[in-house]
């Protein structure tokens, strides 16, 4: 149920991308691609410098690249937000979490070697878990369009439908043990693209997505324990700082650039700054991959989110005030 409501906010971001503004202004996308590498790289780097497994800190890394997109839909619902923040950190989220998940998938080969696995398994599983996600995404977005050809523009129809194929594309992405991340946004992305007869809507799942977002959330907390120990404490602290510090860096940095004031940039690196269950199923997804990583890996991640949850919600308090 987990990775079916994860796999249901993640198709409704990937649905509102508009991939042809990256042609339009292309420093959208060099922005988005500089802000997950120093977000990466900086996280590395301070989790070296408290002594973290260097495998343990390259998958770290890669987790920080990843906004929450729960926390990003959930926030820009409420707030009826909408202009070139909410579009942007939209379309920045999305991107980085597709970032995000190509870098782990080219981590397993490390976490492959370092479990003594064969050089075949090293070669090819990330080539696997990377383009299988993206074939089953092309696959589940045809099937889908298809099926609305056949039943129709209707606000119902289109919502049933695309739980239906969500749900199917999930439970096939978990039995071949691809990447639900990686398939469910590209679901969403390319079912926007590949619609020529303009038969999909962007879908909003109302009480249905509300549910499944609070479901999210609630599993999340669950999975956040309360008895981190001084060291993964201190690791999740510079992870917190280090990636929001990185991520700020280029968004402000190259904010005129990409054609944005300094404000609204520094509102959209704030907006950067959530994590929650996409890091907690990268998490679990390393686990079952190299169970000895990831005790270590897990309690730094997690202290982490919690951290950040922490202090988005004090900042939420306080903007209510």
């Amino acid at each position: 149920f987990f990775e079916v409501a994860i796999g249901i906010v993640l198709f409704e971001l990937g649905s509102r991308v508009d991939p042809t503004w990256l042609r339009r202004n292309p420093w959208l996308l060099v922005t988005s691609v500089l802000e997950s590498a120093l977000a990466f790289g900086a996280v590395f780097g301070v989790l070296l410098l408290v002594d973290t497994k260097p495998l343990v800190a390259a998958a770290a890394g890669a987790i920080a690249m990843a906004t929450s997109p729960a926390v990003v839909l959930t926030v820009s619902r409420e707030l009826r937000a909408q202009g070139q923040v909410t579009s942007r950190l939209q379309l920045l989220t999305a991107l980085n979490s597709i970032y995000s998940f190509v870098v782990f998938g080219a981590l397993f080969a490390w976490l492959h070697l370092a479990g003594r696995a064969s050089i075949g398994i090293v070669a090819l599983h990330p080539i696997y878990v990377v383009l299988g996600s993206a074939l089953l995404a092309f696959v589940s977005a045809k099937a889908l369009l298809a099926l609305l050809a056949r039943l129709g523009p209707r606000g119902d129809v289109q919502t049933i439908s695309a739980v239906a194929v969500v749900i199917l594309t999930v439970s096939v992405a978990m039995a071949l043990n691809l990447s639900v991340v990686m398939s469910m946004l590209g679901l969403g992305i390319l079912t926007r693209a590949l619609d020529r007869d303009r038969r999909f809507m962007v879908v909003s799942f109302g009480p249905v997505g509300q549910l499944f977002v609070i479901t999210l959330f609630a599993l999340t907390g669950t999975a956040l324990p309360l008895d981190f120990g001084a060291t993964a404490l201190a690791a999740g602290l510079g992870f917190a700082a280090a990636r929001a510090l990185g991520k700020a860096v280029v968004v402000v940095g190259l904010a005129r650039l990409s054609g944005l004031s300094y404000r609204k940039a520094s509102l959209l690196s704030v907006g950067l700054l959530p994590m929650s269950g996409v890091a907690v199923v990268m998490a679990r997804e390393s686990g079952a991959i190299l169970q000895g990583f990831e005790p270590q890996l897990a309690a730094v991640v997690l202290a982490a989110v919690l951290i950040l949850e922490l202090l988005l919600h004090v900042q939420h308090r306080a903007a209510g005030h």
